[in-house]
């Protein structure tokens, strides 16, 4: 009977208002040593931030300390509910946040911050590549870049080769498989190979097939895109390629840069014989057509050697220069093509070993011979006179890029020396009674009856032949002129171009009739 009234007790005891539960320590709260704390939530906060080292909570702590002021099970009820090893029910106490310094950051707003944000944003904006610029060169050979990997992208029948993709929009993303930078629409793209065991494995196709292949892939190349998106609608121009060579200053500043890069890798040049040039290729001619500060002006690094070098000059004439990894920086045994990004091992084609008293190869190289030319991909217009022609040129001329370059070096040697001829001809065309000279008197060799006579130094016979002759083209130049001129006057213009050259008949108002009658009354008199 009495142990049944103590626990109706303790149960009217746990439905009526309840002490708040001591928190756990494993929680990690701390409390202030101080009794009079306030009692707000900012005030504990503050002050549990600013106390770094726990302490010991007391009783008249806990009892004034409540979390969330939730209700909660006596303590007596749940010691005994685990010494009679009942299951452990869900408190609905919740735990409480501990308030340190780690977990607590304090951040400000401040109108700067949110400028340099928005400003990070642009930049990052502005960096991105666009999308769609069909006009844009850089960007045609960035895409046309991403094709140069051979583990991602084998080899194209003309029709469906890399340039076409590029041209497009299109750029490579995986193997075999080409992605759309607009519409990012995804396709894969296999003529002549297929997967066997997970692995790509190469099949021997009929041309017949193969045609139809790069067919379809070459439609797909357009109509693989989406509906609404540009590229879809126009591509890049055939001639977006092509180099600007016509003007002699920048090709010749891009040659030296091409010349100094490849000196660089003096010692993986081939020699001079390893090379196979274009029959209309001449290295002395060409070497006598550069400035005079050529190699000179700027001053040359000091990788270049102390000679110019045939072999650099004649690589960096069709178009190469040293190759530049972004990764792992300068190759030195490598050269590359800036426009259709073909990379060459140069050391597959220099000589091992070679007698240099009698220039006899002992050691021969891997490959037979160097051919700058073809080893450019088909599309690249160091080699391809098509995608070097001037769409806008009135003549046609089938030349390639470096046929153009040899021709501008050409021209800009001839005007060279044009200029020097006519500044060395300034000097000395000039009139007999201009030159200078100091007079002297001159006497008779009796020194009686003759006057002395005031003579200036004698020219050279050369001079006054030449200056007679150039005279004589002068006047008879001028003759030519006056005549063409007179065909084109008509009767009354000249005879009021007469009445106005004589002094005293200038009036300001045009002749009348009777007075052109009077005038010409008046003429017979004069002759008279």
């Amino acid at each position: 009977m009495n142990a049944t009234k103590r626990k109706f007790n303790t149960l009217l005891q746990g439905i009526g208002p309840r002490a708040p539960l001591a928190p756990d320590p494993k929680d990690g709260l701390t409390f202030p040593d101080d009794e009079g704390v306030a009692s707000s939530p900012l005030s504990r906060l503050s002050a549990s931030i600013s106390n770094t080292t726990p302490v010991k909570a007391t009783t008249s702590t806990l009892s004034t300390y409540s979390t969330f002021h939730t209700p909660s099970p006596s303590a007596e009820l749940l010691g005994k509910r685990r010494r009679i090893g009942n299951i452990e029910m869900a408190s609905p106490q919740q735990k409480t946040a501990t308030a340190t310094v780690s977990n607590i950051v304090m951040k400000k707003w401040t109108p700067s911050a949110t400028a340099t944000t928005v400003s990070s944003k642009k930049r990052d904006t502005s960096t991105a590549p666009p999308k769609y610029c069909p006009s844009d060169r850089d960007e045609l050979i960035r895409r046309l870049g991403t094709f140069q990997e051979l583990t991602e992208w084998t080899p194209k029948p003309d029709r469906v080769n890399e340039i076409e993709w590029a041209k497009r929009g299109w750029i490579c993303q995986g193997k075999e498989r080409v992605r759309c930078t607009l519409c990012h629409k995804e396709l894969v793209v296999k003529t002549n190979t297929r997967t066997v065991e997970g692995k790509e494995a190469p099949v021997v196709v009929g041309s017949d097939v193969e045609h139809g292949l790069a067919k379809r892939f070459s439609e797909l190349i357009i109509e693989a895109h989406e509906e609404d998106c540009l590229w879809r609608r126009h591509g890049c121009d055939d001639s977006l390629l092509r180099l600007p060579l016509a003007v002699p200053k920048a090709a010749l500043a891009s040659l030296r840069d091409r010349y100094d890069d490849l000196c660089t890798r003096s010692s993986f040049l081939p020699y001079a014989f390893n090379l196979r040039l274009p029959s209309t290729l001449d290295l002395k001619t060409v070497r006598s057509q550069l400035p005079p500060t050529f190699f000179t002006d700027p001053p040359p690094p000091k990788t270049n050697p102390s000679s110019p070098s045939d072999v650099a000059l004649a690589l960096a004439l069709t178009g190469w220069q040293g190759l530049t990894n972004p990764r792992i920086g300068a190759v030195p045994n490598s050269a590359t093509c800036a426009t259709c990004l073909r990379r060459l091992g140069l050391w597959m084609f220099k000589s091992k070993e070679v007698d240099e008293v009698t220039g006899e190869i002992i050691v021969p190289a891997p490959m037979d011979h160097l051919d700058p030319l073809r080893e450019h991909r088909l599309f690249c217009p160091w080699r391809n006179a098509t995608a070097q022609q001037n769409p806008g040129a009135k003549t046609k001329d089938n030349k390639a890029a470096w046929e153009v370059l040899a021709q501008t070096l050409k021209n800009s040697a001839y005007l060279r020396q044009e200029g020097e001829k006519s500044t060395q001809r300034s000097l000395f065309h000039r009139p007999a009674a201009s030159l200078p000279g100091t007079p002297f008197r001159n006497r008779g060799q009796g020194g009686d009856g003759q006057a002395d006579v005031m003579m200036t130094p004698d020219k050279p016979e050369d001079e006054e032949e030449d200056m007679a002759a150039r005279d004589a083209k002068d006047k008879e130049r001028w003759a030519k002129l006056r005549r063409v001129k007179s065909l084109f006057e008509t009767k009354g213009k000249k005879i009021l171009q007469r009445t106005v050259s004589r002094p005293g008949t200038a009036t300001s108002r045009p002749p009348t009739a009777h007075s052109r009658k009077e005038s010409l009354a008046d003429k017979p008199g004069e002759k008279g």
